[in-house]
């Protein structure tokens, strides 16, 4: 199939998936898998193993009578080559302009798993409750009030850098660091170039598992035979369109089954803002990885340390 469901171009269909998880007429949420850049760079050439190349065969066109519609679908951010995990897409220029503030402002909370190589630090000074991590602004759920964070607040190129994360599972294995993976859950608050790699190695002296860029090199090179483990996998958002006074009265008369989206739409808790929902189970790797290494351990590594 040439040029997707968007009319006018030659392209062919990349030999990817390229999963949608949310889809409207103004933007649309996908699953970018790792190994992906989301569009060449100047210097090289991906040819149409981009997402850029692959959003025409994924998404459909906005219908008739949508404001603004842009050409083809435009990603509003990026994530790393090897990071997978949720992307936002701009089907149209209001959209993109909306989506652009709200990453500009904050607003946007995103929520990153990972395996690290070792096990981070939880100083008490660094401590905080859900309530704190809350007024900070990022989704960290209202249920679980008596959870603690932790916060590492850490310049990155001369710009303020702020991560709120957590541990979630510890998996004994033989080759990593205190022979230990810590499987975490990460909030950025700042979305900086490498912000979660460069944190966790630099600040938490625990690389993430399979980042040949920050991991040190040494015994860690054992770790990389699967890839990066660092996955986007939950996003909040205000509705692109949805909170503007045409965008809201539209909405409103939507019939109850079109109007929550499967669950993915909802009101905040003061009924002004149209919010979107997004999450993704975690790639298959992540958990047959952490399973084959605690088995490892479990079967040499008594006999090996």
């Amino acid at each position: 199939m040439h040029g997707g469901f968007y009319p006018g171009f030659q392209t062919v269909k990349p030999s990817f998936e390229l999963p949608v998880v949310y889809e409207d007429d103004h933007f649309a949420i996908v699953n970018k898998p790792p190994g992906i850049v989301v569009h060449s760079q100047r210097k090289q050439s991906h040819g149409t193993m981009t997402v850029r190349a692959a959003l025409p065969f994924v998404l459909r066109p906005p219908k008739r009578g949508t404001l603004a519609i842009i050409r083809r679908p435009a990603s509003v951010h990026r994530l790393d080559k090897p990071t997978s995990g949720l992307l936002l897409v701009a089907k149209t220029k209001p959209a993109m302009v909306d989506l652009s503030r709200q990453f500009r402002e904050r607003r946007i909370k995103k929520t990153y798993v990972a395996i690290l190589n070792g096990i981070p630090s939880e100083p008490s000074e660094t401590s905080i409750s859900t309530e704190e991590a809350l007024k900070l602004g990022v989704d960290v759920g209202k249920d679980s009030k008596d959870c603690k964070w932790q916060v590492i607040d850490y310049s990155l190129d001369e710009k303020n850098a702020l991560t709120i994360w957590k541990p979630l599972k510890y998996v004994k294995a033989i080759k990593a660091n205190d022979n230990i993976l810590t499987l975490v859950e990460m909030k950025p608050k700042t979305g900086r170039y490498h912000q979660l790699r460069r944190h966790m190695s630099w600040v938490k002296e625990c690389p993430i598992v399979g980042d040949n860029t920050y991991d040190g090199g040494g015994d860690a090179m054992c770790l990389r035979g699967r890839g990066l483990f660092l996955c986007s996998n939950r996003v909040t958002l205000d509705h692109p369109y949805f909170n503007s006074v045409e965008g809201r009265a539209e909405w409103d008369a939507l019939p109850e089954n079109e109007k929550w989206a499967g669950g993915s739409i909802s009101l905040s808790e003061d009924g002004t803002t149209v919010e979107v929902h997004a999450s993704i189970d975690l790639p298959n790797k992540f958990q047959s990885f952490l399973e084959k290494e605690r088995k490892r351990y479990d079967e040499l590594g008594s006999a090996d340390l």
